[in-house]
């Protein structure tokens, strides 16, 4: 693996999903056969994610994006024990067909408005085929459920000051804002408009939410129901309870891409997953397999091509040790 190899290589991984696009995930090449994976100064989430799950999820996606990349490329990659300091190490392995699903590497997109109103029945059934860890819910009725118990769990989230504040340090709610086009959650990805985004910089922070909270105000500025409602479909995302982070991020990551092969978007709602009284809900109604968590909720649908958001992504050079 060259250098210039390696790094188209890692263009192609950066676009892989991440938790609030923090993109926590930096890499070395050791020598032509050797990469490793490290995880980012500064780059974690010590409120929204204290446990590092997400993070380290994160990563998985990132490792599992490089290994696809690299197919892309023939090359195939096999994981090997890490060093200290080190997420992961890779090594090439052998020649290799590209991965079905590495095509889509770069065209997936996490996508937060209003869907479509196509239903989408036949990406549907493809979907449920190819990822077996995926329950999708195509009733209005459980969509309409799922989006209250969205609304109802964010709430309780944004509740918490610390969550706001770290979250306002990851939204860039401005075009001036000089990381718009680099990293975290601009406006035009969280479907803003600029008053909306200029609100939002007011609403989030301490004092102004909690007199809103107080009037009844605040759950109308967080509730996402109407575009919850538009989906074609709801995903709740199962895997092993006992399975480490790293590995659901890889499937994460594969699923999403399932999706994206079958022509649709999405976005996670994994505060359904992190809430406990969402989560109980959930599993109360419509069940999980055995031994399993639920990891996230995806919204999908069908949007219009040119509604997908440009991505926010760090240069490369600054993603290469």
């Amino acid at each position: 693996m060259t250098p210039e190899t390696f790094a188209a290589i890692i263009a192609d991984a950066a676009l892989s999903p991440n938790v609030h696009n923090i993109q926590p995930t930096l890499w070395r090449r050791i020598d032509d056969a050797t990469v490793a994976a490290m995880q980012a100064p500064g780059r974690t989430l010590p409120v929204g994610d204290r446990t590092g799950r997400d993070v380290a999820a994160s990563h998985g996606a990132a490792v599992e994006g490089f290994i696809l990349a690299a197919s892309r490329r023939g090359l195939g990659m096999s994981l090997a024990a890490p060093a200290d300091g080190e997420i992961a190490r890779l090594t090439v392995a052998e020649a290799a067909a590209p991965d079905p699903l590495a095509p889509f590497l770069t065209l997936r997109r996490t996508y937060r408005g209003r869907f479509t109103p196509d239903p989408a029945g036949a990406a549907l059934d493809a979907l449920v085929h190819a990822a077996p860890d995926l329950t999708v819910l195509r009733d209005r009725a459980d969509i309409a459920l799922v989006a209250r118990l969205n609304d109802q769990a964010s709430l309780k989230t944004f509740r918490n000051g610390g969550f706001r504040a770290e979250l306002l340090a990851w939204m860039r709610l401005s075009p001036r804002d000089p990381r718009w086009s680099v990293d975290g959650l601009n406006a035009r990805a969280m479907e803003m408009s600029g008053l909306e985004a200029l609100g939002a910089g007011i609403v989030l922070k301490p004092v102004v939410f909690e007199v809103l909270d107080r009037l009844g105000l605040a759950g109308a500025l967080t509730g996402e129901a109407a575009v919850v409602n538009s989906s074609a479909a709801i995903a709740l995302f199962h895997r092993p309870a006992d399975e480490p982070p790293f590995e659901t991020g890889r499937r994460w990551h594969r699923v999403w891409l399932e999706m994206t092969r079958q022509g649709l978007s999405a976005a996670p709602m994994t505060v359904l997953a992190d809430e406990e009284v969402a989560a109980s809900a959930l599993a109360t109604r419509f069940g999980h397999p055995r031994g399993a968590r639920l990891v996230t909720a995806f919204r999908i649908g069908k949007v219009a091509d040119d509604a997908l958001p440009p991505p926010a992504r760090r240069a490369v050079a600054d993603l290469i040790l």
